[in-house]
């Protein structure tokens, strides 16, 4: 194996929901010029029929295993490029503080939503993650990818925010604006073009617009990074100049509805029209448990590791609530939650 992988890592700190397990193979990549790495591991592990997971802050993940017999990518690239109305971001940046130093330099911002929002960048793009309406499809100019299996890196746009721009205007854009002209799938306001007006000077470097074959493809709680796992999110390009008249108080909000401690977050998809915690709840699980881990009191959606469970405790406790819910609603719970296991084996 190449010599800058770490062998055997204790992936312990890495998952918050505090499990124990193992990497065969991990690397983490700390510097940009990392990036270029990223081809020969990809050749590595072919070789080896190994497969590759990447991971970022670990929030929203379950090891499903006690050690994964592959290699597991940690994306840690840090650094911004900030723009009057946008800003370039690494994917290895945190959602939550990245959110607040948006909301407190524009006024009514939308990002307030994220303030609190677990995860990085490249997690929060490749998930489509959002949360009170408000998700990276509604903010996410741009995405730079690295494609593993050839080396190359691509751009790719998104057409919920892009205009007819070509990609070779780096600068001084102008053209078609965006702006807010409705409601989006989740009831966030959500931008688009409108024919006959101009933009205003984003003064920005960045590109907008790519043409369709380049596109991310954003869909509930997903992207087209989810369905090309060798591709990896370098950086991404948000819109900073998205306001809101919501005046929730979301931190507050955060503070008494939902727990702390080792958690990652919303464990199932809200249904359509509904929500995964209501549903649990109404079957009578909140506080339920199994082995060290539990149902939260606080909000039923959320799994509680507060008495150093296993990934096998977390699993058995999902079952839980889906046969019940299934049983008494007729509704299929779906994990938001993003499960790793053994390849061959599905959980």
């Amino acid at each position: 194996m190449l010599p800058y992988i770490e062998q055997n890592k204790d992936l312990l700190k890495y998952s918050s929901f505090h499990t124990p397990a193992v990497a065969r193979y991990f690397f983490e990549l700390r510097e940009h010029s990392d990036i270029e790495k990223l081809h020969d591991i990809w050749k590595a592990a072919e070789e080896e029929s190994l497969p590759i997971v990447f991971l970022g802050s670990g929030t929203n993940v379950v090891f499903a295993f006690d050690t994964f017999e592959g290699i597991i990518v940690r994306n840690n690239l840090k650094g911004t490029e900030w723009r009057e109305n946008t800003v370039k971001v690494s994917g290895g940046e945190l959602i939550s503080p990245l959110s607040l130093r948006i909301s407190k330099a524009k006024e009514k911002s939308l990002f307030e939503k994220w303030v609190g929002l677990p995860g990085t960048v490249g997690g929060a793009v490749a998930g489509n993650a959002g949360c009170f309406g408000f998700e990276a499809k509604d903010a996410v100019l741009e995405a730079t990818i690295f494609d593993m299996e050839t080396g190359e890196y691509r751009t790719l746009g998104n057409k919920n925010l892009c205009c007819n721009i070509p990609s070779s205007q780096k600068s001084g854009i102008s053209g078609k604006m965006m702006k807010f002209v409705g409601k989006s799938s989740t009831g966030a306001n959500r931008t688009t073009c409108t024919e006959s007006e101009e933009t205003e000077d984003l003064n920005t470097e960045f590109a907008f617009c790519r043409d369709s074959s380049n596109e991310l493809d954003f869909s509930y709680r997903h992207s087209i990074l989810k369905d090309n796992t060798d591709w990896f999110l370098v950086d991404a390009v948000f819109r900073t100049d998205l306001a809101s008249d919501d005046t929730t108080d979301v931190r507050t909000f955060r503070s008494g509805k939902q727990p702390g401690g080792f958690t990652c977050g919303s464990f199932f998809r809200n249904p359509v029209g509904d929500s995964a915690g209501r549903l649990i709840d109404q079957v009578g699980l909140k506080g339920y448990r199994t082995g060290g881990v539990k149902i939260s009191e606080l909000h039923a959606n959320f799994f509680v590791n507060d008495e150093n469970g296993s990934y096998k405790d977390i699993l058995a406790l999902r079952d839980i609530a889906k046969q019940k819910v299934r049983e008494i609603s007729g509704i299929e719970l779906q994990e938001e939650a993003r499960i790793i296991s053994t390849p061959g084996l599905k959980f």
